[in-house]
């Protein structure tokens, strides 16, 4: 049976992660991992070499009772991180996810997901973590760590929330998105009638060939919309069709460039995980 890695904290993602996570399990019969990462421990202690501060080793009472609070903080992040999962695991069962996994582990979020990655068919993210501000035009610090350092496919919940009938294949030519189309066409999960857009953004007429992948996802029983379309912004004529659209899904290749160059030039994958209100899924 294959396993989700749904990583779920406080924010106001949960609900809809798990929601999307459960419609995901169900497509394709899967048990779910779910998964929530505290703060390492060293986050909580007070320093305890303070003989480079003037006079403070003399003020014993006030460190003890810092490491207290230190201690009890961890304690406390410990029960929230509890009723998180609690919370994540009743959703899931009644949305009819039948195994559920609760996973409850401390340190980096990016390397603890590398600890699962090769056992789990998709892993699952809210687009912001529930420290940062939603109406923020910066991404969760995490999000982009982790869509970069792993090779599954990566499910991206966002703050619109609705049944999926119709999916988007941004579609460049390049390898990732070519990984998204195998992967789609051999796998249940967007099959039974959903409706499949294939969208070209073109620098130059002629720039991008369609046949192959067009060939492919009709060959697996799709019903394929293809659009083509001629434009240097590629990110705001694709956030522009999946309004127009009604899109609520949006399947795309992820980071094809170097993170200097990404720097540099802006990030296409990042454009569109902040401009487009529903749900990404996302293949390096």
């Amino acid at each position: 049976m294959p396993k989700l890695l749904v990583c779920i904290d406080g924010s106001v993602y949960a609900d809809n992660l798990c929601t999307n996570a459960a419609w995901v399990a169900n497509q394709m019969n899967a048990e779910i991992d779910l998964l929530h990462v505290m703060r390492r421990s060293s986050d909580y202690q007070a320093p305890t070499d303070h003989t480079g501060l003037i006079g403070l080793e003399e003020r014993s009472g006030l460190l003890e009772e810092l490491t207290r609070v230190d201690e009890e903080r961890g304690r406390l992040d410990q029960r929230k991180g509890s009723i998180i999962l609690e919370h994540g695991a009743r959703m899931l069962q009644e949305a009819g996810v039948k195994t559920i996994n609760s996973l409850h582990r401390r340190g980096s979020l990016v390397e603890t997901i590398q600890d699962y990655e090769d056992s789990v068919e998709m892993i699952f993210m809210g687009k912001r973590g529930e420290h940062a501000n939603v109406n923020s035009a910066f991404l969760g610090s995490n999000l982009e760590k982790v869509a970069r350092a792993i090779h599954k496919p990566l499910f991206i919940a966002s703050s619109i929330m609705r049944p999926i009938r119709r999916f988007l294949i941004a579609y460049d030519g390049k390898g990732s998105v070519r990984k998204a189309i195998d992967y789609i066409t051999s796998q249940p999960l967007l099959k039974n009638g959903l409706e499949c857009h294939l969208l070209v953004v073109e620098r130059t007429k002629g720039d991008i060939e369609t046949v192959e992948a067009e060939q492919q996802l009709k060959q697996s029983g799709f019903q394929v919309i293809l659009q083509t379309e001629e434009s240097p912004h590629t990110d705001q004529v694709i956030s522009s069709y999946v309004v127009e659209k009604q899109i609520d899904l949006l399947v795309t290749g992820a980071y094809s460039h170097s993170r200097m160059r990404s720097l540099l030039l802006g990030s296409t994958t990042a454009s569109l995980i902040k401009a487009c209100k529903v749900p990404l899924l996302l293949f390096r």
